[in-house]
């Protein structure tokens, strides 16, 4: 039987709606597979040196916070696209496609209203490893510490109100529209302005310390080290973390009053779903290598984060993580050597450290590799 335009013009939107489902998915199980590699290598590490300094304890929980927030994302994505599918096209209605594609919006409306939950937490968590970050670089002045963790707060109030606005306007409209305008908005451009101050207090810091710099760029044995240096710096900094959030913040407000699936409104969809998942790879890079003991910022403003003592020290032997492969591999440990970036040796006993960088030490003439 043929199809009457009024149903060709339905199938014709069933069909985008699922064909541009599929591309954001596709999008998301890519780097969702990237940020699980993040997460295992993380896990790893938490179970080899142990959860027993309290900065640990805290990057665990993070770490499990983004796990979480992960995994909702991906199942909310998986599910639209599923029930789409299913609803829209596998189970027809006597009344024809009109009710197939009504029944499809309700049966997917409580995952997409889910969908303002995982992106604004994955944001309060990356704005808060940035801000973390800014607050131990800036060591030595308490009033931009106080200031940071000011930002801070408002970074999570405004996620959480808008997560709280969306949900309820979705739920209330069923799904026609998607958020507050003026909340969306302040949203964006608040939490982009957050993270652009606190990548800028860190990046001043480095311009005001020239010599410093200098000194921690001639360190390296090759042009290739020191390459790998600055990329560090950069991405422990959020640079491009702050390059993604300003693409987001730009298209979100565009978007705003764009058609659906014009190209704004596509390239919205795609922008979103990568700094959604960018957000938390950025928070397990930085958790990686402060576990590691291979923080960029910790070794440029000589700072002290945390210490790790690998499990193999009883038989004088440390485990050694490459700057940018993590790829396992073995040093030996020893009071009068040292391996380059990241291998020098301190006698310290029971020493510990909180997230800001405050380091005490109790010296008991212990001997450590920081890594």
């Amino acid at each position: 039987m043929a199809l009457t335009d009024e149903e060709s013009a339905i199938l014709s939107h069933i069909g985008t709606l699922i064909y541009y489902g599929i591309v954001v998915l596709i999008v998301d199980c890519t780097l969702y597979g990237f940020y699980l590699l993040a997460e295992f290598i993380a896990l790893y590490l938490f179970i080899k040196h142990g959860l027993k300094q309290r900065i640990q304890q805290v990057l665990f929980v993070t770490s499990v916070a983004t796990l979480l927030t992960a995994s909702w994302d991906f199942v909310n994505q998986c599910a639209l696209n599923l029930i789409q599918i299913k609803v829209s096209l596998m189970e027809p209605l006597d009344a024809g496609l009109a009710a197939q594609a009504d029944a499809a919006q309700r049966a997917i409306l409580p995952w997409f209203v889910m969908m303002a939950w995982p992106i604004n937490l994955n944001i309060i968590i990356g704005n808060g490893v940035v801000l973390w970050r800014a607050w131990a670089v800036c060591h030595e002045q308490k009033s931009v510490r106080s200031a940071l963790i000011a930002m801070g707060w408002v970074n999570t109030g405004i996620c959480l109100s808008d997560a709280i606005v969306d949900t309820v306007i979705r739920t209330r409209d069923k799904g026609a529209k998607t958020g507050n305008t003026a909340l969306d908005t302040a949203q964006l451009f608040i939490c982009l302005v957050i993270n652009m101050v606190a990548t800028g207090l860190i990046l001043t810091k480095a311009w005001q310390n020239p010599v410093m710099v200098k000194e921690y760029l001639e360190k390296s044995k090759n042009r290739r080290e020191r390459f790998e240096k600055v990329i560090l710096v950069m991405t422990e900094s959020g640079v491009f973390l702050l390059l993604f959030q300003l693409l987001w913040a730009i298209f979100g407000r565009i978007n705003m009053t764009a058609a659906q699936f014009s190209p704004v409104n596509i390239a919205w969809l795609v922008i979103e779903t990568m700094f959604n998942e960018i957000t938390i790879l950025y928070a397990m890079a930085v958790i990686i290598m402060v576990i590691i003991d291979r923080s960029a910022l910790d070794k440029l403003f000589v700072l002290k984060t945390t210490i790790n003592v690998t499990t193999s020290e009883k038989n004088a032997q440390a485990t050694k993580i490459s700057t940018l492969r993590f790829a396992e591999g073995r040093q030996v440990t020893s009071a009068t050597t040292s391996t380059g970036l990241g291998s020098d040796i301190e006698a310290q006993g029971d020493s510990h450290s909180d997230i800001g960088g405050n380091f005490k030490e109790k010296s008991h003439g212990e001997i450590s590799v920081t890594q």
